[in-house]
């Protein structure tokens, strides 16, 4: 294993790590607030590596760092209880309610303050995410052109996104691949709807429609996938594609892609500047989806400095959480109907290959998906299910409209079977993450 690799590793494992304890924590202080006995605070779970103990709590990190937990006495069914006050379960419903809740609540204000906190700092967006989303190419053969969509469009609305900027357009056709959605946009001052499919591209059948920003895009790299035939020849983030097997993409007009696919030669030359000075790599693509690769990604937008004030900031926070929330459930539900695939689902791996790639972007775009990735394990821990926080939530619910307990066995009963489907759950999603990740395109 590579010194890259483990870099990799090492960074996801730092920002789920901080993730999972502030998640954690949420409920350890909750906990503690009302005087009730926390047994352990972990960071991930299996048998106990290393930790120490202070006063009641074991405080530990354990084996398998794929989430962690609190554990409070007589918080489990199962768990003996001696009905002592500073047990989970001596406790008003509505203070447990609250125990269980502060966790995701901690997580939404990691998402929502790493955020306001990056804002106020300043960042810099690309320029096309400012403002109205204007069509600036459209590919041919595309959904796009499939739709009428031509360039110079103003896009009205998607979806159920009115007045959208290209992060909101990017995120809706990504998430409905083979998804019929209404587009309207404004040509010239003429109101035109129609009808967007975005067809599904790659291993995670994301949504692809082939219209792009208009805005001045270079052509600088600004990622390399690692073992990829770019890494293999040198090229770097921060080198300039000028020109492909002579083709100067300048005076062209031309991408960096469309002239790869266009092309038939199995090595050609690809001409890069580098601090200033011109230098040649002769590069073998790959095939990926049936596409000719090199292995560049993230092309350079041209981008404006962003820098708020605190409540700037904080709202510009709130609307984008609220926005990756909505696409959060949005998914969701489409996995339930069947309308998505689990493909577009990530495991640990392809979490700690995205944060691999926004870690080499900058500090910036990895605060980012710090934010919605605490943003996505909040909310899905108020997901219904019993052994989840959001199941315990509805479990006192119940029992507060009834107005007594649910029994002992009964309770047992729906932890088992949610555990047993949990399971499956993450089986199920690490074979998928590793078909994904480590399979490849013939």
């Amino acid at each position: 294993m590579d010194i890259g690799t483990l870099k990799s590793i090492g960074i996801a494992f730092l920002v789920l790590g901080i993730i999972i304890v502030i998640h954690e924590l949420g409920h350890f202080l909750v906990a503690k607030l009302f005087k009730i006995k926390v047994e352990t605070f972990s960071v991930g779970f299996g048998p106990r590596l290393l930790g120490f103990r202070y006063g009641d709590t074991d405080y530990r990190i354990s084996a398998f760092p794929l989430g962690g937990y609190v554990k409070m006495a007589g918080e489990n069914p199962g768990d003996s209880v001696t009905g002592a006050p500073n047990e989970f379960i001596s406790k008003p419903k509505w203070q447990r309610f609250l125990v269980a809740s502060a966790g995701p609540v901690m997580n939404v204000l990691l998402a929502v303050g790493l955020l306001t906190g990056l804002f106020m700092y300043g960042t810099e967006v690309p320029e096309f995410a400012e403002g109205e989303a204007v069509v600036g190419t459209v590919d041919a053969d595309s959904p796009a052109s499939a739709a009428g969509i031509q360039p110079g469009d103003r896009i009205v609305s998607i979806e159920d996104k009115n007045r959208p900027n290209w992060e909101h357009v990017e995120a809706r056709v990504v998430i409905n691949g083979g998804t019929s959605i209404p587009i309207v946009l404004n040509r010239n001052g003429q109101t035109i709807k129609t009808t967007l499919t975005p067809v599904k591209q790659g291993p995670s059948d994301a949504g692809y429609a082939g219209i792009r920003p208009k805005s001045q895009v270079t052509n600088v790299i600004g990622y390399v996938q690692p073992g990829s035939p770019a890494e293999k020849v040198g090229l770097k983030p921060g080198d300039e594609i000028t020109a492909v097997k002579g083709v100067s993409l300048k005076e062209s007009g031309r991408g960096v892609s469309e002239i790869i696919q266009s092309l038939t030669d199995e090595t050609f030359p690809i001409t890069i500047l580098r601090e200033g000075k011109s230098e040649e790599y002769q590069v073998t693509p790959m095939l990926s989806d049936g596409k000719r690769m090199i292995g560049v990604g993230w092309f350079r937008f041209n981008t404006i400095m962003v820098k708020e004030n605190f409540s700037g900031a904080l709202s510009r926070a709130v609307d984008k959480n609220v926005e990756y929330g909505t696409l959060i459930f949005k998914v969701l539900g489409k996995l339930v109907r069947r309308e998505a695939s689990m493909k577009s689902v990530d495991g640990p791996i392809g979490i700690m290959k995205q944060t691999a790639e926004f870690y080499e972007i900058g500090i910036g775009a990895l605060l980012q998906l710090m934010a919605m990735i605490s943003l996505n394990l909040g909310l899905m821990n108020l997901l219904p299910i019993p052994i989840l926080d959001g199941g315990v939530m509805l479990l006192l619910l119940v029992e507060g409209i009834m107005r007594q307990d649910l029994s002992l066995a009964f309770k047992e009963r729906i932890v088992q079977v949610s555990f047993v489907f949990l399971l499956t759950l993450m089986v199920f999603v690490l074979y998928n993450d590793v078909v994904k990740n480590f399979t490849t395109s013939p």
